[in-house]
């Protein structure tokens, strides 16, 4: 059975959805045994003639019981808030330790690394030579075999490691001292390397911006403009309610975004739902990076950096042919790089953003500011969500979802934990849930009390090569007409 833990909200509390839930009845219990005394005061008075009221006495004693009950409420309410609070601040200063305490263990580590494949490599080249020319030296049937199982036991391996929450947050802290690794690998001494996190540097999304500058000079295209155009009409909708029904829409086939607009009284509204990474190129063939495909890992790398990626430039052309404008109120939702594109132009400021659902995000490093409501669902066991590093404090409700799933088959995706499949069903779960910070910001999303029609477009994009990039302008979204 799925477990939720809940946080966020501008704070680092964090609890699980059960003592949230228990912390509301408790406070809830408190408020009526303190009404139900106070209802009961005027009846306690003797009325004018009646020289013995045992009723009123009675009713003074019940009364008393009910505001001891509503203060030893109060007094557990108190205790639990404590509780959770203090979780959240011990977790938070935890984890700033190990980050701080691992930094120059890593940057040891990457001197050392460094300097080790330099020494050892002469040694290495021709003891892989040889197991080559054993190998080739093989009968094909035995070669096949062997690579069966090779594979059937990597896979098995791979997802029993990735698969699992404790990669999970493991990999969220390593992901902050990338940096130091890089940088003692290169020689930079300890003490310099001390200043540099202690200047606010070394963050997750500098590292990206690191990596994509040396992109940048090998060729990388994770920027280049695009085109987008509509992949066929426009469909008949209904405004979706909730997180499940949005979660729902969020596009997996070649069309990566779709926009629906309902309109009303006060003004046209636009849903804006942004799928993951792709696994094939525009055409269905292999993908090739920096390609005709705007969500590839070029873009990833784009994105954690902060810059605008080749995926957020359709998004944002996909928005415009849409109609929708900077005073247009839109709901963004997404999933993996979908949701960093989202969260990102959320809080872009170029639109009324008046929702945000994002899944599988690795945006930890992009945390939530404005006051819309937001809702970040992530799998304990997701290594995707850790790419972005630790989350840092954030106005959106962020839901961290303990699958318990089964043990890994054959068949299973390596990583169970990022499948949309599996998000769609959590999405259910933070739909249902009880707890006061979650249920009130699932309320404060648009259209839950509305049932209109619209309508829905889906897009498709595709990144334009060097011969066709002329004058494109990326913060116009960078669409060729």
């Amino acid at each position: 059975m799925a477990e939720l833990t809940i946080g966020g909200g501008g704070s680092t509390a964090v609890a699980s959805e059960h003592l949230l839930v228990t912390l509301d009845r408790v406070g809830r219990g408190a408020r009526t045994c303190q009404t139900a005394a106070e209802r009961l005061r005027p009846l306690t008075v003797a009325p004018p003639g009646d020289r013995w009221n045992g009723t009123g006495a009675e009713l003074e004693q019940t009364a008393a019981v009910l505001r001891h009950e509503a203060e030893a409420l109060e007094l557990l309410g108190g205790s639990l808030r404590i509780a959770i609070d203090a979780y959240g601040w011990a977790e938070s200063r935890a984890r700033a330790w190990l980050e701080d305490a691992l930094a120059p263990v890593v940057s040891t580590v990457g001197f050392l690394a460094g300097r080790l494949a330099l020494g050892i490599l002469p040694t290495v080249l021709p003891v892989l030579g040889i197991a080559a020319a054993a190998w080739m030296l093989l009968p094909a049937s035995s070669r096949e075999s062997l690579s069966r199982s090779a594979d059937r036991g990597l896979q098995r391996a791979g997802a029993e490691l990735l698969d699992d929450p404790a990669t999970t947050a493991a990999l969220r802290v390593l992901m902050t001292t990338v940096d130091d690794a890089a940088l003692g690998a290169l020689g930079v001494p300890p003490s310099l390397l001390l200043a540099y996190r202690e200047a606010g540097l070394g963050t997750v999304a500098q590292t990206a911006g690191a990596a994509l500058a040396i992109g940048v000079l090998m060729g990388d295209r994770g920027r280049a403009p695009v085109e987008v155009s509509p992949a066929g009409a426009p469909v008949a909708v209904r405004a979706p309610v909730g997180v499940a029904e949005r979660v729902a829409r969020i596009p997996e086939g070649a069309a990566q975004v779709r926009v629906e607009k309902f309109s009303g009284p006060g003004g046209d509204r636009f849903e804006v739902y942004v799928g993951g990474t792709a696994g094939t190129a525009v055409d269905g063939g292999p993908l090739v990076e920096g390609g005709d495909q705007p969500w590839d890992m070029s873009s990833n790398v784009a994105l954690i950096a902060e810059h605008d990626s080749s995926s957020l430039q359709a998004v944002r052309a996909a928005i415009a042919e849409s109609g929708a404008g900077a005073h247009s109120q839109i709901v963004f939702t997404g999933y993996s790089q979908g949701a960093a594109i989202a969260t990102a132009l959320a809080e872009s400021g170029e639109y009324r953003t008046a929702g945000l659902v994002a899944i599988g995000a690795p945006t930890g490093g992009m945390p939530v500011e404005g006051g819309y409501p937001a809702v970040n669902i992530a799998h304990d066991d997701d290594i995707v969500t850790a790419l972005g590093g630790t989350q840092e404090v954030t106005n959106a409700t962020v839901v961290r979802v303990s699958r318990g799933d089964d043990e890994w088959q054959p068949g299973d995706p390596i990583i169970g934990g990022h499948d949309i499949a599996e998000y769609r069903a959590s999405s259910k779960l933070v739909d249902a849930s009880e707890a006061p910070l979650l249920r009130d910001t699932i309320a404060r999303l648009p259209g839950s009390s509305l049932d209109r029609e619209g309508e829905a477009i889906d897009y498709t994009a595709r990144r334009l090569d060097e011969s066709e990039i002329s004058g494109c302008d990326p913060r116009a979204g960078g669409a060729a007409r």
